[in-house]
């Protein structure tokens, strides 16, 4: 199991998620995660550094072998599993804002500790999860 601390405040364990290194500029993901399928994520967040309570939004940066992936229909939702709860918002996916490019509106983490985003992406009926698993 891959476990790295992020200079971000963030502490990331998570099975299919590689080494990551603090976002220093705005092209650099704050999360990759491989979904299966060919699939990957570079996300993306609009708050530096993430804390809790303020909303916020994700950039979602949708790929394989061939580019960019275009429209894919995306859900996510999320939590804290040692909870039982789930976010106190319902952020959503609200445009594909450039090809392969997904904004995630609504995101806010209301308490420190261990926190998990499930992704549901469906692309022409084909249907792939993945989880990003992640500490604030």
């Amino acid at each position: 199991m891959l476990k790295r601390s992020l200079c971000l405040g963030i502490e990331l364990t998570a099975l299919s998620l590689f080494p990551l290194i603090a976002a220093l500029g705005s092209e650099d993901p704050d999360f990759e995660l491989e979904a299966g399928n060919d699939l990957y994520l570079h996300l993306h967040s609009q708050l530096q550094p993430l804390v809790i309570n303020q909303i916020h939004s994700w950039h979602l940066e949708l790929s394989n072998a061939a580019g960019a992936v275009q429209g894919a229909n995306i859900n996510l939702k999320g939590g804290m599993p040692e909870h039982d709860h789930g976010l106190p918002t319902q952020p959503m996916v609200t445009e594909e804002i450039r090809p392969g490019v997904y904004l995630i509106e609504g995101i806010r983490f209301h308490m420190p500790g261990a926190w998990q985003m499930l992704f549901s992406i469906e692309i022409n009926g084909q249907t792939t999860s993945t989880t990003l698993d992640f500490r604030l």
